[in-house]
């Protein structure tokens, strides 16, 4: 009966979308994020970075008003992410729909955007098949294999031979075991174990014990952003792994915001990663100095600050090339191809997998004017995903 009944909301919603008038003054564009609970940093910085865009775009494309409508998922919560995208569909008439953190609720809401014919630019899903379970689905943040690729590769050109794999326990975390294992083992170095982690652990002392006893010299690390990210890195330190001789090669587990918990233990950290604040370059001297002058200079951005301003973009691009009108195939095939400059760098949506073609920053956890920060120290350009590439439909 559930079946049915979902069957018969998404039959509805398609038939409303594609009949409803379209008012020239006012265009809706759904937003679903974590904005309580555990992951609520992902909520504020989506928000963060969505009014700032929208102030500086004056809120219109053209002759239209752009009106934003936030729903909270609060969390890993695929069932609400997929109510709440129904009830933003059919009942809030938005026109597009953005956000979310985790691949478990983007994948949740595919067979409805399909049946509604609804673009849904996804700011956060690090699982590299997602684009391919909807035409409609656009991502704009990245995918493990970019970056676990290119730090596996990093370590053992440093001379690694032994490593540890340290995961959380759902989609991204399996691409990042993969791509750390055959980038690393392409290189020569061998994985001698794979620790993985259920989704809101508090306590990691066992699980990097175990990794400790593996007496690997390099620990592959992939966390989602938020409280796992922080407690790993500080567990690696209170642990000892360091002294005794293991390093710890990351992603996400060292953005500027979580390094004040952590503190100098951080220092020397090497992460690869598509965006810090610390990039040099035009854009995102302009994009950090505007955000901290609405919030404040201890206000940081991060990968999701940096995911929802880009995705706003790929929004308001995809809106002036239909002027405002609801054409779910011409505002797609706008997003295919689409090339700008990003606080993150030069940027491409792939027009085959509409994926974001981007760069990969080597990083190192130093000290800059004062503060704890990543310092790029060698560059990967225009990055395709490497599972696709190597997956070709």
């Amino acid at each position: 009966m559930r079946r049915m009944n979902l069957r018969c909301v998404l039959a509805i919603a398609a038939i409303v979308v594609g009949a409803m008038p379209v008012r020239a003054d006012e265009i809706k564009v759904g937003v679903l994020g974590s904005f309580t609970g555990a992951y609520a940093d992902w909520g504020k910085r989506f928000q963060q970075s969505i009014d700032l865009f929208m102030e500086q775009h004056d809120k219109r494309v053209g002759n239209h008003q752009v009106t934003v409508v936030y729903r909270d998922v609060g969390g890993n919560n695929p069932a609400r992410a997929k109510q709440l995208a129904q009830e933003l569909i059919v009942r809030d008439q938005v026109q597009y729909l953005a956000g979310l953190e985790f691949t478990p609720t983007v994948l949740a809401l595919a067979e409805i955007i399909t049946q509604a014919k609804m673009p849904f630019v996804f700011f956060n899903s690090a699982t590299s098949d997602v684009t391919r379970k909807s035409p409609y689905y656009v991502r704009v943040g990245f995918t493990q294999w970019e970056t676990a690729t290119a730090i596996g590769a990093y370590a053992a050109e440093q001379g690694k031979k032994k490593g540890v794999i340290v995961a959380a326990d759902f989609g991204p975390g399996y691409d990042a075991i993969d791509a750390y294992t055959k980038s690393f083992t392409d290189k020569g170095g061998k994985i001698v174990d794979v620790i993985k982690i259920p989704l809101d652990t508090p306590d990691f002392s066992s699980y990097i014990q175990r990794a400790k006893d593996d007496a690997a010299d390099a620990m592959f690390v992939f966390m989602p952003t938020g409280p796992m990210s922080v407690n790993v890195l500080k567990s690696y330190v209170d642990r000892g792994l360091r002294a005794a001789g293991t390093e710890f090669y990351c992603s996400t587990e060292t953005e500027e915001p979580a390094l004040p918990t952590v503190g100098d233990a951080a220092l020397g950290v090497v992460s690869a990663l598509h965006y810090g604040p610390y990039l040099d370059n035009p854009e995102n001297a302009v994009f950090l100095k505007a955000f901290q002058a609405k919030y404040g200079k201890d206000e940081i951005p991060n990968i999701a600050s940096v995911a929802a301003y880009d995705g706003m973009r790929v929004v308001f691009h995809m809106i002036e090339a239909t002027d405002g009108k609801r054409d779910s195939e011409k505002a797609m095939a706008a997003a295919k191809g689409f090339s700008w400059a990003s606080p993150r760098g030069p940027v491409t949506i792939d027009p085959k997998e509409r994926e974001i073609i981007q760069n990969i920053y080597m990083r190192k956890v130093e000290k800059i004017d004062g503060a704890l920060g990543n310092r790029t120290i060698f560059t990967y350009h225009d990055v395709k995903d490497p599972w696709k590439e190597a997956h070709p439909e």
